[in-house]
């Protein structure tokens, strides 16, 4: 692999573009893509979100099973605005 490769969302995440923006856009807040996130997927889907989320938002995704024994997953994550607060204050 390249250094290119490396800096595309497939090299990086071992997902295209595309995947990652449906599966953002899948656990986004629908009015404002830079507020926290809080959803509910599948168990299916955790890896592509759990890799969107820190792709378009530099923040890690976390996990934690819904209630009910379903295998649905409850994905929380900071979100661009706080996480990129948090890393001002990190650098600063």
């Amino acid at each position: 692999m390249t250094a290119t490769e490396a800096h595309t969302p497939e090299g990086s995440t071992g997902f295209r573009l595309d995947e990652l923006a449906t599966a953002f856009d899948r656990v986004m807040n629908p009015r404002d893509w830079q507020a926290p996130i809080r959803s509910v997927i599948t168990g299916a889907e955790r890896q592509v979100v759990e890799q969107a989320v820190l792709w378009f938002t530099h923040t890690p995704a976390e996990f934690e099973l819904a209630p009910g024994g379903s295998g649905r997953l409850i994905v929380t994550a900071l979100g661009y605005r706080l996480g990129a607060r948090l890393q001002e204050r990190i650098h600063a």
